[in-house]
């Protein structure tokens, strides 16, 4: 399967590769996606940055965990996806991402991040305000993947 690339890259711009492991995650009916919300406003897949030696289940469990306090059971692999980006934090970046169909398990703890919060999108509208183009891209792969669409 080959990596999908998103973005541009300025020439004699260093961007770092941060690798990171995503979920798609749909209710029982398909037409709703688990998206985590910044308190400042972006939508993203719930994952994050993969931590050393630490297989992408662990991190997408480690993650979910985090940014939103449920458990999550790790389905199959969707793919591989690029995005170059400028990060507010850390500059220009490539977010190295690898994307996994998921399902959400119990609410077990109470949220890390207070600023992540989980929310339930319609597919489309999570289309529309998914950050980075490889989560957008992500979410079709899931639909293709899961029967749906």
């Amino acid at each position: 399967m080959k990596t999908m690339k998103f973005g541009e890259q300025t020439e004699g711009m260093e961007y770092p590769i941060r690798k990171g492991v995503y979920a798609v995650i749909f209710n029982e009916q398909k037409d709703q996606l688990a998206v985590v919300q910044l308190t400042r406003g972006p939508v993203f897949l719930p994952g994050g940055g993969l931590e050393e030696n630490e297989s992408p289940e662990e991190c997408l469990r480690r993650e979910m965990l985090e940014e939103t306090g449920h458990e999550l059971v790790v389905g199959p692999y969707i793919g591989h996806a690029q995005q170059v980006y400028r990060s507010s934090q850390n500059g220009p970046v490539i977010n190295d991402g690898s994307f996994y169909l998921a399902a959400i398990g119990e609410k077990v703890q109470e949220p890390i991040e207070e600023d992540h919060h989980l929310k339930w999108l319609p597919v489309r509208e999570a289309k529309e305000h998914l950050f980075h183009e490889h989560h957008q891209w992500a979410l079709e792969e899931g639909l293709k993947n899961s029967g749906s669409n």
